[in-house]
């Protein structure tokens, strides 16, 4: 019979002999410890033979926690360790700090001189504490963090071997839970439907591809359409001259919610205010009108007289409505309709999109033909971003990062805007000939492109992947599909707007599960 202690054995485990049985031990139960079951890690200990710690790092540990600082620093050198000083440095810091929170300064003075500046090291911080004890305020001498705190820091001083790494097997998790994202190319679930008891991979089947609801209350070609914020109500605008508020219920139907009637011509797009209280519609080259979502009633117009609007938009605050004009200019208002002064001046073409990112800090639009302009509210810079062919629409990211641009040669291009931009992927398979076609970022933290198309069909790539054409395709319209809108919680919902006059909401294919 072996008679070698379980401590002293080197045992492997795992089908490829790669865990190192004692370590794996140990960190089962520093996390029962992190998690408060302390009385089952201790019986881990007992019946495994395998200490959380030994004898000297326990010791050292208790002595930390009770802050008995010159004992811990005593007990540090039976641990073998190759930064020394800076474990000691931090144990004698934080003796500064508890005698100079008692107010004993000559004291705390002689721990600088005597024991910190002796030990060569970081010398740059013995001059700010020096400074602190000369200035010492009630918020300096408050800034004595607890023996459990200084346990945490110090953990990340010492070699495995004697500390397991704080949160280590929630780290091992997290990390093999990245990797399988990282595999996972249709990934479209949110972090909370991962799990632990099966290995993770999304397939067509998360990403929405069935018509699941049509909806037939426009009379004329559906133009445009945007979920709110929040994904529970859909707005949609038409040739027909009016905007409709969807309400979805919790089975995911849609229904009428309010039918928005005022507009003289089509109203071309309409927009969700960053509360989702509000909705803001265009007419085509004629005003704005906002509109309280819950009543449907008409709240405010903004207009320029005898220029009509192209396009529009938000504040990032919902304290005022941005739009693109017919005499090619930008213009600004307060939500009761006051104009405000914009330095830009008149674009060199008539203007398609204009945006403001969610920070408020750029003004987004199309400056000339084939160049798009970001426009720093703060500095007054100006960035542009150079494309190859006329540019028909563009849409930012939820994260501010990426900008999407449609051109006119049935192109889509994804741009990075932070610092200067840069394009970074390329797409094309959709149809575009005549009209204004839309596309949108969406699912998995905007990790798709979806896109109308002239062809009746909806069009969805995958961005991470380098193939330029689609993943999938979607079909059901009988005309030219003019915008598509993701719905920002609900990752499995896609809505399209199409000449036929219909909105189709796209969901899973159960029979592909």
């Amino acid at each position: 019979m072996d008679s070698e202690p379980p401590s002293k054995r080197l045992k492997m485990m795992g089908s490829k002999g790669f865990i190192n049985e004692s370590e794996f031990i140990r960190i089962i139960t520093d996390t029962l410890y992190s998690l408060g079951f302390d009385q089952i890690g201790k019986l881990l200990e007992d019946e495994s033979g395998i200490p959380l710690h030994s004898t000297v790092a326990k010791q050292f540990l208790e002595q930390v926690k009770n802050r008995e600082w010159d004992n811990s620093i005593a007990t540090l050198r039976g641990i073998e360790l190759q930064n020394e000083k800076a474990v000691m440095f931090l144990l004698l810091e934080h003796k500064f700090f508890e005698v100079l929170k008692m107010e004993k300064d000559t004291d705390a003075l002689a721990i600088l001189r005597k024991e910190m500046a002796p030990l060569g090291f970081n010398k740059k911080r013995v001059h700010e504490l020096a400074s602190i004890l000369i200035s010492a305020s009630g918020e300096d001498k408050e800034s004595v963090n607890s023996g459990s705190t200084v346990v945490e820091t110090l953990q990340n001083l010492f070699p495995p071997a004697t500390f397991i790494p704080e949160k280590r097997l929630e780290y091992l998790i997290e990390k093999a839970l990245d990797y399988e994202l990282f595999l996972c190319e249709c990934h479209n679930i949110p972090n909370c439907d991962l799990s632990l008891s099966s290995d993770h991979h999304c397939g067509i089947h998360k990403i929405p591809s069935e018509t699941v609801q049509t909806l037939k209350k426009h009379t004329d070609e559906v133009w445009f359409l945007e979920f709110s914020h929040d994904g529970k109500y859909l707005a949609s605008s038409s040739k027909d001259k009016s905007a409709i508020i969807w309400e979805i219920d919790a089975q995911g139907k849609f229904s009428e919610k309010h039918k928005l009637v005022g507009h003289e011509k089509p109203v071309v797009m309409v927009f969700w205010s960053p509360d989702d209280k509000q909705v803001a519609t265009c007419g085509e080259n004629e005003v704005i009108r906002s509109w309280d979502v819950e009543s449907g009633e008409f709240i405010q117009s903004y207009e320029r007289n005898g220029v009509g609007t192209v396009s529009c938009g938000w504040f990032h605050d919902g304290s005022g409505i941005i739009a693109g004009m017919t005499d090619r200019s930008i213009c600004l208002w307060n939500l009761d309709g006051t104009e405000l002064v914009h330095e830009q001046g008149p674009r060199e073409q008539k203007l398609s999109d204009v945006a403001m990112t969610t920070d408020g800090k750029w003004l987004v639009s199309v400056d000339r033909v084939h160049v798009i302009s970001l426009f720093n509210r703060e500095t007054r810079a100006v960035r542009l971003i150079t494309e190859e062919d006329m540019i028909t629409s563009f849409s930012l990211s939820k994260n501010n990062k990426h900008l999407l641009i449609n051109l006119i040669t049935q192109k889509i291009h994804v741009w990075n805007i932070e610092g200067q931009p840069y394009k970074c992927f390329e797409y094309n398979g959709h149809k575009r000939t005549r009209f204004i076609i839309r596309s949108c970022f969406g699912g998995y933290e905007d990790s798709f492109i979806a896109s109308g198309s002239e062809d009746s069909q909806v069009y969805i790539w995958i961005i991470r992947r380098a193939q330029k054409e689609p993943f999938s395709v979607l079909r059901g319209h009988s005309g030219a599909v003019n915008c598509v809108s993701w719905n920002p919680i609900n990752l499995h919902m896609l809505a399209s707007a199409s000449d036929d006059g219909t909105i189709r909401i796209w969901g899973l294919d159960t029979k592909l599960k």
